[in-house]
């Protein structure tokens, strides 16, 4: 049975003082308050590339205990004051709750923010099903992002690169990465990777006895399709993309993000391989636990460290990014990129569906997670786990959404139509809110 530690729709955002709380059971809540701004703290640096252990350092140490259980640390902004209705937020949130209660997963984390301000961090839920679990905390509970890391990793990783002067879009793959040649491979371009159209097969058999053993399997899968001749999502592809892009760097692209994105903009708790004594970290299967452990096979046979799936992250530190992105790349005075960088990875390109390059676009049948209310400019992704992340750069909004579906959940499986929802809800909020 789920504990009733979940935050109540009435509750999801401020209400007037002589407003009544109350949950979905109809139980009266306290009032939540906001407590002063707090960074989390953070974590040990990963041992080098000389000494890595097998997992970089573990999250060992409990959340911190609140008075507000679900509440971020930290201060967010009245969503009145950045131009959202409240109705609205509070149904995209009851959404969510109501996926909870319903036993689709245990527990999820829900972000909202408009250019730089943070309006809407809440935990829902608990990490797992046992009694006695924890309740998510938006800052601290930390979920495996599965293909989530193919945009807050990888393509993150070529912009800087495309940015710098390091990798070209143009060129092609076997240029950085030789190994990733021969017939038709030779046609590969880095765009066509970015885009899935480089006619590698969506997935392979790569299980070796070592990663390395694992990734030469991954460069040596053959082409099932002409480079450019039509678009198949592929996991292959960019484990190649992330191989290529560390070879163009000479060095390794976790010290490169860790540096460049993750640190300065304060996002301590994104990071690959947790390891299994992560008790931050809500599991992703019941059966095997997957505690900090990446929930995709792939990515565990090359080592917890892959291109398509691998990242972890808490939805605080995925609101700071998504912020930075709708700000044309640069939040609290920090610059991580050009706006022009921005908009050419996150525009679709021609004869891709809906793909930009690394990120996806909305679908105009709302076919797919961004739903029919979105700009048509916006971009985002999502992950197999039930994670999503979207910006609309036309009202600047974003909203973020992580859970962990996979844990043997207890009801159909709606996580579309919740990442559709959610991001109706928020365009609706601030479109109404505007005509006011």
């Amino acid at each position: 049975m789920l504990l009733p530690l979940l935050i109540a729709t009435a509750s999801s955002l401020p209400a007037p003082a002589d407003t009544l709380l109350v949950n979905l059971l109809g139980e009266e809540l306290d009032r939540p308050t906001y407590v002063a701004a707090a960074e989390p703290a953070p974590l040990p640096a990963p041992a080098t590339v000389s000494d890595r252990l097998p997992y970089s350092i573990n999250v060992s140490t409990p959340i911190p205990g609140s008075l507000s259980p679900g509440m971020p640390d930290h201060e967010v902004v009245y969503p009145t004051d950045a131009g959202f209705t409240w109705n609205e937020l509070d149904r995209a949130l009851a959404t969510v709750e109501s996926e909870v209660y319903r036993g689709a997963f245990p527990g999820a984390a829900v972000a909202v923010g408009r250019w730089g301000t943070p309006v809407l961090e809440r935990g829902i839920g608990t990490h797992d099903w046992f009694l006695g679990s924890p309740p998510v905390h938006p800052d601290y509970t930390i979920y495996d992002l599965a293909s989530l890391t193919k945009v807050v990793a990888t393509t993150t990783a070529v912009m800087l690169l495309v940015e710098d002067g390091v990798m070209d879009l143009e060129a092609t793959v076997s240029t950085y990465l030789p190994a990733f040649s021969g017939g038709q491979k030779d046609w590969v371009k880095v765009r066509h990777l970015l885009t899935h159209s480089s006619g590698l097969p969506a997935g392979a058999r790569i299980a070796a006895d070592t990663p390395a053993e694992s990734l030469q399997r991954a460069i040596a899968t053959p082409l099932v399709a002409l480079p450019g001749s039509r678009t198949v999502y592929s996991d292959i592809g960019f484990i190649v993309l992330w191989a290529a892009a560390e070879a163009a760097y000479g060095g390794s692209l976790e010290d490169l993000l860790r540096e460049r994105v993750y640190e300065p903009l304060g996002m301590h708790y994104t990071r690959f391989r947790p390891g299994p004594g992560c008790i931050r970290c809500a599991p992703t299967d019941e059966r095997d636990g997957y505690r900090g452990v990446v929930h995709d096979p792939l990515a565990r046979q090359l080592g917890g460290v892959a291109g398509h799936a691998g990242l972890f992250s808490t939805v605080h530190d995925l609101s700071r990014f998504a912020a930075m992105l709708v700000n044309g790349g640069e939040l609290d005075g920090v610059r991580i990129f050009q706006p022009e960088t921005i908009a050419r990875f996150t525009e679709r390109q021609f004869g891709t569906d809906t793909r930009a390059l690394g990120w996806d676009t909305p679908d105009e049948l709302g076919r797919g997670a961004a739903g029919l209310r979105i700009s048509r400019g916006a971009f985002g992704h999502t992950g197999f786990t039930g994670t999503s992340l979207w910006v609309d750069p036309d009202r600047g909004t974003w909203a973020v959404l992580l859970s962990n579906r996979t844990y043997q959940p207890r009801a159909r499986n709606r996580i579309q139509e919740v990442r559709r929802e959610l991001n109706d809800l928020v365009a609706v909020s601030v479109d109404r809110a505007a005509d006011r």
